[in-house]
């Protein structure tokens, strides 16, 4: 079975680019680009109970990628560059544009931030042209060692 990622539009505006401005870090250089959003679907869960689960995520594209993905970039399309969505768990949360930082990864029945090694746990996805990199996700185990610094794990 193939994961196939689809373009997704707005459900509010049903475009399928929103443009943002940004800001190079480095250079300070102000420009204009383009965020597309990609779901797939995925089987997870096959060694205990197997379910459906939709990824999700926003791939920026410059004003010349844009140009010459346009013609592909419709709602419900298979997205033009092969590739999938990656899940990456981290222990280091993002910043979002207002400043503030990402929210840890909540567990559905307990409402309680799930942890490693007593640290949130943050969850990221991102589109990947390889198609063979995997996940990672952070578990606890009774038999992983805990890290003897206050230093996160590599």
């Amino acid at each position: 079975m193939k994961n196939q990622v689809k373009v997704v539009a707005d459900k509010n505006s049903g475009a399928v680019i929103r443009m943002r401005t940004i800001t190079d870090k480095s250079t300070g250089e102000i420009r204009e680009v383009g965020v597309v959003m990609v779901q797939s679907k995925t089987l997870s869960g096959l060694s205990a109970l197997g379910r459906v689960s939709t990824r999700t995520a926003f791939i920026t594209l410059e004003a010349d990628a844009l140009e010459f993905l346009a013609d592909d970039l419709k709602d419900g399309h298979t997205f033009p560059i092969e590739g999938k969505i990656v899940v990456e768990e981290t222990l280091t949360p993002y910043i979002k544009k207002d400043g503030s930082t990402q929210d840890a990864k909540i567990n559905p029945r307990t409402g309680e931030e799930i942890t490693y090694h007593g640290k949130p746990v943050y969850r990221n996805s991102f589109f990947s042209e390889d198609v063979n990199q995997s996940d990672v996700f952070l578990k606890e185990s009774a038999n992983a060692p805990v890290p003897s610094t206050e230093e996160a794990p590599e």
